[in-house]
């Protein structure tokens, strides 16, 4: 049985040619550490933990034509390779629920440069000594797909895209009703003023990045897999890479939910 580690650290590599994103909680969901930086800065801050959770917003590596060989099993003639679906069987599920997600070609190289980049990041995380979950180990690694835990936590409504300020506002907002200790984002309008709009000055201080929302619906999803009442659920197949997300909440407009600690 996997022991419950010390710390559990999202990884956030879809900002493109940007630093990788990263951001630790403890087992009381404390935020004890966010940064960014090139891959060998996240490399070095891994290797210095003693028993860690990581979960990656990056497929592990490219899907390998499961889609696609189901698809010429069902059809009657020949699907033009183009026409095949180039993706994995778990984000296939995902776009039928309504979830925007990335779709992760069979070729590494038609893969986007951040899927790349999270390719390079597995490998050098397994040369570190880091095993994929659920093997037992005290330094373990995930597959979490960002944009899938929000809106799962969002119970499945629509969201903003993530780089927009309402994106940012709605994933804060969404991370805060499950008691993460971010501000609460609707102070943001409290704050906006005529003059500030006019002056183009937004009060923007108590509002993460991006990249730093991925990076904590990421750990906090690692953060579920330990808890009592709080279990994240396996989608996908393991042939090609299986990701944790959390359960689909009940509705989106909830009071802040309270877990029991496992």
């Amino acid at each position: 049985m996997q022991d419950k580690p010390s710390i559990c650290l999202g990884i956030d590599s879809s900002r493109r040619y940007q630093p990788f994103v990263y951001a630790a909680l403890d087992m009381e969901r404390q935020i004890i550490a966010i940064g960014s930086g090139p891959l060998t800065e996240v490399l070095a801050y891994c290797a210095g933990l003693a028993n860690a959770c990581l979960a990656i917003n990056s497929p592990r590596y490219p899907n390998q034509g499961l889609v696609a060989a189901e698809e010429e099993k069902q059809t009657l003639f020949p699907v033009p390779a183009s026409k095949r679906g180039d993706l994995r069987k778990v984000e296939l599920g995902l776009l039928e629920e309504g979830i925007r997600v990335a779709r992760t070609p069979a070729s590494e190289k038609d893969c986007p440069v951040w899927m790349q980049r999270g390719f390079k990041l597995y490998e050098r995380l397994q040369r570190l000594g880091y095993m994929p979950y659920p093997q037992v180990d005290p330094h373990i690694y995930l597959e979490v797909s960002a944009e899938a835990a929000f809106s799962r936590l969002a119970g499945g409504a629509p969201l903003f895209e993530d780089d927009t300020l309402e994106g940012r506002l709605q994933r804060q907002l969404v991370l805060y009703e499950n008691q993460l200790p971010v501000g609460d984002a609707m102070k943001f309008f409290e704050e906006v003023t005529r003059y500030r709009l006019m002056k183009g000055v937004l009060p923007m201080d108590g509002i993460y990045t991006s990249g730093e929302l991925n990076a904590l619906v990421c750990a906090f999803t690692a953060w579920l897999l330990f808890q009592e009442d709080g279990t994240a659920v396996c989608l996908g197949d393991q042939r090609e890479g299986e990701i944790y997300l959390p359960p689909l909440a009940a509705d989106v407009f909830h009071p802040r939910r309270v877990y029991k600690a496992g």
